[in-house]
């Protein structure tokens, strides 16, 4: 049995990036997200929507455009994460003394509603007078939760911005329900709003290919982290005498047919079309980190790296995930009708 320290420090490691607070990497996704935000700047557009399933790594992959957006300009660029909150009421004086503290600003808390707006608009105005491009970014993660005045209120900040001769960059991630409150916005003739913030979407989503599967495990395993110790990720996991020439990417196949296997197993209908199949990356980061734990504890000799690797798989949450979000309709209406 491992001991307390050693449990304890794989605990450290594994907890933030699960909650996406240590790294993101680089995938197709990730890059086609950063190549359409850097697109929508050249041309001047002043907002946009991600948008993607849930557990696709939304968040994760925003993240990592928006670190690679500023290395890539190679110039000073504020960009400010906002975790949308899910309110029944909106109120304009807690939406922007939230915001003020969402920014880092150290006076969040006094004065009416329109000090906290005049107040975040001069915060803004000074971090976007920092840049050459006169541009800071707010990024709305979870933006299904915005009801309509918050819109307004946003709208409202961006015309003040424009003003003030700087650019408030808006981009907004949510599930593709998050399309329909566009869509409500269209249909209600409200082109300000829609031309402001909505005229532009870029649809994100898990991996879809075995390949794009090997090229996600070899950027975990070159991953140094943490940056302190300076030590790849498998490296804390992995004893290399026990596990020589151990190569994480490797086991992409058996990784990608056990994803496979269980969506087969689980899906409704069962002869769902394979050649739709995408793996949220969720659930990609969950089975690495549960397969990388089985090396690091396991003292079975019985047990395999297979029997571990699909012990991850089984272990990472899919196929819960897959049975919720492909449930017969008509058994679905059954199990919650209501008693005659």
């Amino acid at each position: 049995m491992l001991d307390s320290q050693r449990l304890t420090q794989l605990i450290k490691i594994t907890a933030p990036i699960m909650n996406g607070n240590a790294f993101q990497i680089k995938t197709a996704q990730t890059e086609a997200c950063c190549a359409q935000i850097v697109t929508w700047l050249q041309v001047g557009i002043m907002g946009g929507f991600i948008l993607g399933p849930t557990r696709h790594g939304k968040t994760s992959a925003v993240r990592w455009a928006l670190k690679a957006l500023k290395a890539l300009l190679n110039i000073p660029l504020f960009v400010f994460e906002i975790p949308v909150r899910s309110q029944k009421d909106a109120r304009e004086r807690d939406f922007f003394e939230y915001l003020l503290r969402a920014v880092g600003h150290r006076d969040w808390k006094a004065g009416t509603a329109g000090n906290k707006r005049d107040r975040l608009n001069d915060f803004l105005t000074a971090r976007a007078r920092s840049s050459p491009i006169k541009t800071v970014v707010l990024y709305f993660d979870e933006a299904q939760f915005l009801k309509d005045h918050h819109w307004e209120w946003l709208l409202n900040l961006s015309n003040e911005s424009v003003q003030r001769n700087i650019k408030i960059f808006f981009l907004f991630s949510g599930p593709p329900e998050l399309a329909e409150a566009r869509e409500r916005y269209v249909s209600a003739g409200l082109t300000q709003l829609v031309g402001r913030f909505m005229s532009v979407v870029f649809e994100l989503n898990g991996l879809t290919t075995q390949k794009q599967l090997a090229e996600c495990l070899q950027r975990f395993s070159e991953v140094v982290y943490p940056k302190a110790q300076g030590l790849g990720l498998s490296s804390h996991f992995v004893d290399a005498a026990k596990y020589p020439g151990f190569s994480l990417a490797s086991y992409a196949p058996p990784m990608w047919n056990l994803f496979q296997q269980t969506r087969a197993r689980e899906a409704y209908p069962q002869e769902d079309d394979p050649s739709t199949f995408v793996l949220p990356m969720h659930y990609v980061t969950a089975a690495i980190l549960h397969f990388l734990t089985g090396l690091a504890t396991n003292q079975d000799p019985k047990v395999s790296v297979e029997d571990l690797l699909s012990s991850a798989v089984a272990a990472c949450g899919f196929s819960d995930f897959t049975r919720s979000t492909n449930l017969d309709p008509k058994r679905q209406a059954r199990a919650y009708a209501l008693p005659a």
